[in-house]
């Protein structure tokens, strides 16, 4: 796998928000700058002609996950001045449908072009809809190496590639709409477009809809302005509206779809 460039793009924000907040007991603290030797991530820098350790910067710290790692800071802090907890400014933020870790998981893929690690980014936590899709993946080999830290010293290097899998795994989205007895009818990805009428969005929309459901093994919905004679070729990908109002409905187009949709609602 080819590995595209990344360009960092730092954050609009002066003070970043994260999850983690590395916290330096300065009262313990000998400035050693052993933490900087061995974090890979550059949560921890000693500047040049400087004596005394930066302020962490934890918005680059991978929290919990890295307890278990040959770097952790706080495990190799020689007067155990460094600790980990968990942000107050991350408490304030999000809700069930955006939560915590998608908002800032979308701050930071923005950022740097690379998904998150030890964070739930890719859902909400609504328990409903899109939020109750998720895929397991195998985990990949952290492909990392040895090298130079920022201070002469010898560090584990991440990749920024090292949570993808070593072999492309192949996983499969279908999914049944009928779930009772007979005839299974069965879509590629798990959504199908809704119901956007003629008078709506035209035509040439209605069709952009259609070859684009064919392309994704799914169906897209005519709505309730009736079934233009153009989306016969797309029929088995077309769901067919019967709604209050009954317009355009006919009797072939009812009968010549795999699914008819019944809306109860009018206006």
């Amino acid at each position: 796998m080819k590995t595209p460039a990344i360009k960092l793009a730092l954050s609009r924000f002066p003070n970043e928000i994260s999850e983690i907040v590395v916290q330096r007991d300065v009262s313990k603290c000998i400035n050693c700058g052993t933490c900087a030797k061995v974090c890979p991530f550059g949560v921890h820098e000693r500047k040049t002609g400087y004596n005394r350790v930066s302020k962490p910067l934890s918005y680059l710290c991978i929290g919990t996950s890295c307890e278990e790692k040959p770097f952790y800071c706080v495990n190799h802090c020689p007067r155990g001045a460094l600790s980990l907890d968990i942000s107050s400014e991350y408490r304030t933020i999000g809700d069930y449908r955006w939560t915590r870790d998608l908002i800032i998981g979308t701050w930071k893929q923005a950022e740097t072009g690379i998904p998150q690690r030890g964070q739930r980014y890719e859902i909400g936590n609504s328990g409903g809809g899109f939020d109750r899709i998720s895929f397991n993946f195998p985990e990949g080999e952290e492909r990392g190496e040895m090298g130079d830290g920022n201070m002469g010293q010898n560090s584990f290097l991440l990749s920024p590639f090292s949570f993808l899998p070593s072999v492309d795994t192949d996983i499969s989205t279908e999914i049944d709409l009928n779930k009772r007895e007979g005839k299974k009818i069965s879509i590629k990805v798990p959504f199908y477009g809704g119901g956007m009428s003629f008078g709506s969005i035209s035509l040439s929309v209605m069709l952009a809809r259609a070859k684009a459901a064919r392309a994704w093994g799914t169906f897209t919905c005519t709505g309730e302005g009736g079934y233009p004679e153009a989306l016969k070729e797309y029929d088995d990908n077309v769901i067919t509206q019967v709604a209050t109002g009954l317009f355009g409905v006919m009797e072939d187009t009812i009968q010549r779809v795999k699914i008819v949709e019944f809306k109860y609602a009018q206006g």
